[in-house]
Formats: structure tokens, sequence, C-alpha cells
């Protein structure tokens, strides 16, 4: 149950390019007499908080993959990851199809828990402070955004500050994503506070060139874009995709001749001990496989050829169904090579997804001009695709925009969320008639249970 008592110990795992020393680590909770408040304190925090977020966006991109018709995992024992997430309406909120609380609620509290260690770190200068609250705020509203997204018209709790036994209650999801983007704001402002100053832990390797306050600072707003155009697909419209437009301008999209549509911010993964191997690549995992839709729905490059991301992120395999057979899936022969390795890094955000948040920003104001520019950027530089001559109006721009960000995105996490936001939900294939098309992920049932005696307004919504 999200209680929102004092954090949970933070992961001790030190993610690799971290840190050099391995250490007998004692409770993050607090600050106390037997845990001096150091570097390797904040190391640790730091690390904690970074190996607690990656294992969540291998779980949710494995989890919405599925339930946006992007791949299935067809593990031979277990037929339930196919028919508790397309065939059980509606989803069991027991256990396989709960996920994105528990630990991102924690890990929240991780991030405010990291603040005030530095908060009351005297060894650490003004910068510093500044650049750990910026760090820690982002990576907080970064959990939360992965928690709203997947319950969407639920709502979250988001007063996790708060430190009680008494549970808080669930807030809408425009309270939601509005809570989010406040702490993202306040990030960016503590991030370029920092000035010169350095963070006094080391990122991973995945973080390479967003390092410093500075850069960091562009990552937040790259993830602050992100959150203002989902806000404007649901509730608060024009005003949040010109919102999306400055944080934009203000991240690290590049969309000049030649640019590098891979840069960004990553997770990574490492065979070192105490280390985590990509759940998600074929040698970890080898069950999870793409939908067969996605080659039938690629376009075609001038040459006959599909889709250049289709040939790049797309192999044949031989023929899966699940477990059970056609009562629970559905066949395919199509495969990931998107994480061939098990050290295969994992992209949070990165250029290619900021050049198409800015399309869709632009299709929200109505901006096809702008918007076409972008989506033929992305066209013909990702899928080597001809280029769009115009849209006949803005439902024709949604349907491009959204093609676009299916197969540049594939598989990293988004499309059940976009074709939600933007009224598509009903395109996803219904491969067999028991399947159905799930809108959110439920509360878990254990939340669900420890508010069902409390007054109406802190009992968790959508529980049966």
């Amino acid at each position: 149950m999200t209680r929102l008592m004092p954090a949970l110990a933070a992961a001790a795992v030190l993610l690799a390019g971290c840190s050099a020393d391995r250490l007998n680590v004692p409770n993050f909770n607090e600050a106390s007499s037997d845990q001096p408040v150091d570097r390797p304190l904040l190391q640790n925090l730091a690390s904690g908080i970074l190996a607690e977020q990656r294992g969540g966006l291998t779980g949710l991109v494995s989890n919405t993959g599925v339930l946006g018709r992007e791949s299935f995992l067809y593990t031979s024992s277990e037929p339930r990851n196919t028919t508790l997430f397309l065939g059980a309406f509606p989803l069991d909120n027991s256990g396989f199809t709960n996920g994105q609380w528990d630990p991102r609620f924690r890990n929240a509290r991780n991030a405010i828990a990291l603040v005030s260690t530095a908060n009351g770190a005297a060894f650490l200068s003004d910068g510093e402070k500044n650049a750990v609250r910026g760090f820690a705020n982002t990576m907080r509203a970064l959990d939360l955004y992965y928690v709203i997204a997947t319950r969407d018209s639920l709502g979250i709790p988001t007063a996790i500050d708060v430190v009680t036994n008494q549970p808080q209650p669930f807030v809408s999801r425009d309270s939601a994503y509005r809570f989010i983007s406040g702490i993202l704001d306040s990030a960016a402002t503590q991030l370029a506070a920092a000035g010169s100053a350095a963070f006094p832990f080391t990122l991973p390797p995945g973080f390479a060139g967003f390092n410093t306050p500075a850069t960091f600072r562009q990552f937040n707003r790259g993830l602050a874009a992100r959150v203002h155009v989902y806000r404007g697909t649901l509730d608060c419209g024009n005003a949040c995709f010109t919102a999306a437009l400055t944080a934009l301008g203000e991240s690290f999209l590049n969309a000049s001749a030649g640019a590098d549509l891979r840069r960004g911010v990553y997770h990574t993964f490492s065979t070192a001990a105490g280390d985590a191997l990509n759940t998600l690549s074929i040698p970890v995992t080898p069950d999870q496989i793409a939908h067969p839709s996605i080659r039938p729905d690629a376009q075609l490059q001038g040459n006959g050829t599909r889709d250049q991301r289709f040939m790049t992120k797309i192999r044949t395999i031989p023929t899966r169904n699940a477990p059970g057979g056609l009562a629970v899936g559905i066949p395919t022969d199509v495969g990931f090579t998107l994480y061939p390795e098990q050290t295969t890094p994992l992209p949070i955000l990165r250029n290619e997804e900021l050049i198409l948040l800015r399309a869709e920003a632009n299709v929200g104001l109505n901006n096809l001009s702008a918007a076409l520019t972008d989506i033929n950027y992305i066209r013909t530089t990702a899928g080597l695709l001809s280029p769009i001559a115009s849209f006949a109006n803005r439902d024709a721009a949604i349907d491009a925009m959204l093609y676009e960000k299916r197969y540049s995105l594939l598989w990293e996490g988004h499309r059940w969320f976009d074709v939600r936001r933007w009224g598509r939900l009903l395109t996803l294939p219904l491969d067999i008639p028991t399947h159905f098309r799930a809108r959110v992920m439920p509360v878990p049932q254990s939340e669900c249970l420890a508010r069902s005696t409390l007054p109406a307004n802190l009992r968790a919504p959508g529980c049966p």
C-alpha cells in the first residue's frame, strides 16, 4: 500500500560506471550517527534510485508492449502473460498486470530522501546541493509520470512527501500531471542554480553527455515536454502544447542535417557482480516476441522494401504461439532485434522522440506545416520513406504522426499511451474474439484492500 511512510531502503545495487567501489551499505532511509553523510552515501542513494528506475522501465516496456499490440510474452510455462493482459476483462489486479506501482512510489520517496540528505550535508556547496535537488526531483517526477501514464483516468496519490501512517487521497489525472510538471520545473530551476558546480556523485555511462547540471537540465526539459504533450492531448489543450514547444527549445532536440537521432539518456546494464542484465534482450528473455501486425503495417520505401526502421528493428523467427494455442494467442514469426545483447542499453529519452514530440505539439496546435517538416525529417531520415506532400486535415496529421512514433519508438514503451491519448485505442487489433483493449492498468489489489474500509475519499478508484 502507498502509505507514504519513510522510504524503504534505497537499492544498494551500484550501476556499472557509477563507482569503482563495492561498499558495505547501511540503511539509507535517514542519516544517523552510525550512517555518516558523505559522498559515498550520496553516490549509493543516487545509484539506488537509478537502479530501481531501470528495472521498472524494462517491466513497463514489456507490459505496455503487450497492451499496445507491439509484443507478446509467450513464456512456455505461463499463459497468463497473454490471457491476463489480453483476454481477461477487466485486467486482473492481483499480480501480473498491477506493475508500475509500489516500486515507483518507493523510489520517489528515495528521491525525497536524497534531497533531505543533501540538504543536511555541510560539506556540499550551495551549487552542489542544487545539483542534487535537480537530479532527485527530475527522477521523482519521472517515477510519478510512469504511474499516472499507466493509470490514466484512475488518478494516483501524489502527496508522497507527507510522512504519515495514513494513506493519501488519489488526485485526478489532470492534477497528477500538473503536479509532475511543477516538480520538473522546480528541478530545472535548481539545476540552473547549480551554476558551475558538478554533481557530487557519478552518473552511469548511459548519461554520458548529460552528466553535468547544465546538460542534465536539457534532459529534464525533454521530459517536461513529454509531460506537456501528454497533458495537451488530455485536459490542458493549447496551453500545454505551447509549453511543450518552449521546453523542447531548452532540451537537446537537434533536427539539423546529419543529427544523431539516437543521442539521449539510457539505462545501461552489465555483467558485473551486483549489477543487472537487460531483461528485454534476446539472450535473457527470448520469449518476448513481436506482434505480427508490425510487418504489414510498415510502409514501403521507394525500392519496395519496408520502412527502414522495420528492417533494422525486426527479424523473422520460427513461428511461435502462446502456451495453450489459438484459444489464448495468435501465431507470430516476427521478433525484435532492438536489444540483441544482455547488456544492450535501454533508452529513457532520445533525440528522435524529441523531434516527434515537437511534431505532436504542432499537430495539437494545428500548425500542420511545422508538424509536416518534423514528420518528414523522421520519415526520410529514419524510415528512408518518401516525404508526405501535405496533410488533408488534422486527423491525417495525427495518423501520420502516430505512424512515425510507432516505428521510431518501437518497443520503447510509448504506443499504448499514444493511441489512447489521441483517441485511437480502437485501432489496436483484436486478434481473437476473446481479446479486449485495456485502457488502464489496475490499482494493485493490496492497495484496494488496504483502503477498502477507509472513508470514501481515501479509497482506491477502479477497485472491484
